[in-house]
């Protein structure tokens, strides 16, 4: 498997090369032209091209080697559980970018939306294990449970704090420099802090944190299923009676 994994990784890595080269030796060849020539949008466009594709080439290698890796390996209980956060940070991105009261949703609802649709686009390229298969593996341990749980937290308070503290407001509290040292007196920057302060402790941070609980979410289910295979691999006995009980005839018929 990590034969096979490697070879992937490989063929799009010397394809993205490629790509980048011909962009750069293309700007090279550009740079010889006339200035009215270089100008032409399809002689501009071809290195911004040479990019994008390899930005699109990365993202699917990533799908790929991840289909690659775990198709066929994930339970349900995992499966079902991370695409139903994935889809709850697509709805709360487009509600986020469409609801019309309050600016911080609309700020980050792009972000929250584009990563979900990517974490989507490469969780759906995952094959779980069919229902009967999910049922036969012996459930979560303890110590499953626990690594995945912390490993979750861990995820969920780093990117709770980090967020909110970069989120935290400072002047001139969303207004221009100008307008805030040339036509705002004490009183009126005072208030603008204030009303910035109040904004920022009932709604933006709330909601940061609030968004900071799905990827820690999808942390735990996924570190929890990790330690899981990791134990499985490590003490293949542990799973062969369920799958051998059922598949096995029975010898009194």
């Amino acid at each position: 498997m990590s034969k096979r994994l490697t070879r992937i990784a490989v063929r799009f890595a010397i394809t993205i090369v490629i790509v980048l080269a011909f962009g750069e030796m293309f700007k090279l060849y550009s740079d010889q032209l006339l200035p009215e020539q270089q100008q032409q949008v399809l002689i501009q466009a071809v290195p911004f091209i040479a990019i994008f594709v390899s930005i699109v080439l990365a993202f699917a290698c990533l799908i790929v080697l991840v289909a690659v890796a775990f198709s066929g390996k994930v339970p349900q209980r995992t499966y079902r559980p991370v695409e139903r956060i994935i889809i709850a940070g697509i709805f709360i991105g487009i509600v986020g970018l469409f609801q019309g009261w309050r600016l911080f949703p609309y700020e980050y609802g792009f972000l929250v939306l584009l990563v979900s649709v990517l974490l989507f686009m490469v969780w759906s390229h995952l094959t779980p294990m069919s229902p009967r298969q999910s049922k036969q593996i012996p459930p979560p341990s303890q110590r499953a449970h626990i690594i995945g749980l912390a490993a979750g937290i861990v995820v969920w308070l780093v990117l709770a704090v980090t967020t909110s503290l970069a989120a935290r407001p400072v002047e001139p509290y969303g207004n221009s420099k100008q307008v805030w040292e040339l036509m705002m007196d004490e009183e009126a920057r005072a208030q603008a802090a204030q009303d910035a302060e109040t904004d920022y402790a009932t709604g933006r941070a709330p909601y940061l944190i609030l968004i900071s609980l799905l990827p820690g979410a999808i942390v735990y289910f996924v570190s929890r299923e990790l330690v899981e295979m990791q134990s499985d691999s490590e003490n293949p006995i542990r799973f062969a009676p369920l799958v051998t009980g059922s598949s096995m005839p029975d010898s009194r018929q």
